[in-house]
């Protein structure tokens, strides 16, 4: 298949996605407004659950179906994106700014039309405030589900779907010269520059000038049963059956492995090196991003050099690191081109716009007022009636007590939050598997990229058992981490 038609193949699929996404999106998200403050951590762990699980274990789970026949491998594809960007969608509606239409507003409107018997002046009127509720609203999340549905790679690659991504790398491969494969990159480019204009318009414009009217975020008893039955489906198809099938040969697997000590060395070696690159572009990205935000009230010129750094990481890690490896073979940067600073720079760039939605989304579910309250429960009041230095040491350990009481407020409410949107970025870096197969030095070997060649040629219980420990050992240290801090602060 050219080039051509991978992308065209590539974008009616997204569309198709994207228009079955979008009301499943809104039904979502009116179903995780309801959901009472104690259990919604829970649900949003659920939600997001699909688009968090590693890529590349669910196209190794549904490799072998896939291999049946073309449809099925293009269905399970389809199904399998449908349950990653779904998550997307939720996401962004809710750190999305609410129309200046209602729907209260659009049924007013609607009535004024039927009785005016609905001419081409109320039509005109009718869309158009349809247009500033609820299509402007959605159509940010339309524009990132549909840039991440299109800049699929590693589900098309093992599920053998048509994708423009895998031709990229199958040219790669080959032997085609970077230079050509640069000058091809004008036809996914092109196809995304309209979603990517519009995704930048809408990160970098204010967001708190909006008034929430609407009242539809009351949920029917149909609305949470659809809610529920997708997430079952999605939770189950994209989360416990990879979960499993990884489990069922594990443990033959993980004796193998013991067994080979050079084996197990070079792969703790690879998860050492994958960790430090992902630590330096999460924090690097997070910073990056605060810089931003604060800067985004600045002059015209700052704003428009801002969206700028937005546009090369959200045009996807495959163009991007064919473009820094052409950056990096310039003369004045080629002696650091087989270094890390390629990889660590291409997969900066490529994090900024998550991590300005990550910002949007702290930004918008973040309680101003709690925030507010604890911050003036750690400064200290003193009254001026009192007398007696006894009076004074009580009130001292009163407000000691209260301090600490207000510290831990503060870490729950502000600090952990940043915190797990630090990781949650180095996450994304440990598991971008483009950037790591296009710019990852010679001296440095990465694991994802050698797991994902060995699971082009089959199945097996070691190859499980070591997808198992790159995955598993960052996050069972993570976990570890965490339970140890908090046995320290209590």
């Amino acid at each position: 298949m050219s080039l051509g038609s991978a992308c065209w193949w590539t974008l009616i699929r997204t569309g198709v996605l994207c228009l079955c996404a979008g009301p499943i999106c809104v039904c979502l998200e009116r179903w995780l407004r309801q959901v009472p403050d104690v259990w919604r951590p829970c649900a949003l762990g659920v939600l997001l659950a699909p688009f968090l699980f590693p890529e590349l274990l669910v196209g190794y789970t549904y490799r072998g179906p896939a291999l049946t026949s073309t449809d099925v491998a293009e269905w399970l594809c389809s199904g399998l994106l449908l349950f990653r960007i779904v998550p997307l969608g939720v996401v962004t509606l809710i750190a999305s700014p609410p129309g200046l239409a209602s729907a209260s507003a659009f049924h007013c409107r609607w009535l004024l039309a039927y009785s005016r018997g609905f001419s081409l002046i109320e039509l005109g009127r009718l869309l158009l405030c349809l247009w500033h509720g609820t299509i402007r609203r959605v159509l940010p999340a339309l524009g990132l589900m549909g840039l991440v549905a299109f800049q699929e790679f590693e589900l098309a690659a093992l599920l053998q779907t048509a994708s423009w991504t895998d031709w990229f790398i199958a040219a790669q491969r080959v032997g085609l010269d970077r230079n050509e494969m640069l000058a091809q990159s004008m036809w996914p480019v092109m196809m995304q520059l309209p979603l990517v204009v519009a995704i930048v318009n809408w990160s970098v414009r204010p967001h708190d000038f909006h008034v929430e009217t609407n009242p539809e975020t009351g949920s029917s008893r149909k609305n949470n049963s659809l809610a529920l039955t997708y997430l079952g489906l999605a939770l189950i198809g994209g989360c416990l059956i990879p979960a499993v099938f990884l489990a069922s040969n594990l443990l033959g697997g993980l004796r193998l492995m013991i067994g080979q000590r050079s084996q197990l060395l070079g792969l703790f070696q690879e998860i050492t090196i994958a960790v430090a690159v992902s630590l330096c572009a999460g924090l690097a990205t997070w910073s990056i991003t605060e810089r931003f935000l604060i800067s985004q009230r600045g002059s015209q010129l700052i704003r428009i050099s801002l969206q700028a750094m937005l546009v090369p990481g959200l045009a996807g890690s495959l163009l991007l690191s064919l473009a820094t490896a052409r950056l990096f073979q310039q003369t004045w940067l080629q002696p650091f081109y087989d270094t890390p600073i390629p990889w660590v720079v291409a997969v900066t760039v490529w994090l900024l716009p998550r991590a300005v939605l990550v910002r949007l989304w702290l930004e918008a579910t973040q309680p101003g007022e709690g925030l507010h309250l604890a911050k003036l429960l750690t400064t200290p009041v003193r009254s001026p009636d009192r007398a007696s230095t006894e009076t004074h040491r009580e009130g001292d350990d009163q407000f000691s007590k209260q301090s600490r009481l207000a510290g831990r407020l503060l870490f729950r409410l502000r600090d952990q939050p940043r915190l797990l949107a630090i990781g949650l970025l180095c996450y994304w870096a440990y598991l971008d598997l483009s950037t790591a197969y296009l710019l990852a030095p010679s001296g440095m070997p990465s694991g994802l990229v050698r797991l994902y060649n060995f699971m082009h040629f089959g199945r097996s219980a070691a190859l499980s058992a070591e997808a198992f420990a790159f995955f598993g050992v960052p996050l069972g240290i993570i976990c570890l981490t965490i339970v140890i801090l908090r046995i320290l602060r209590r």
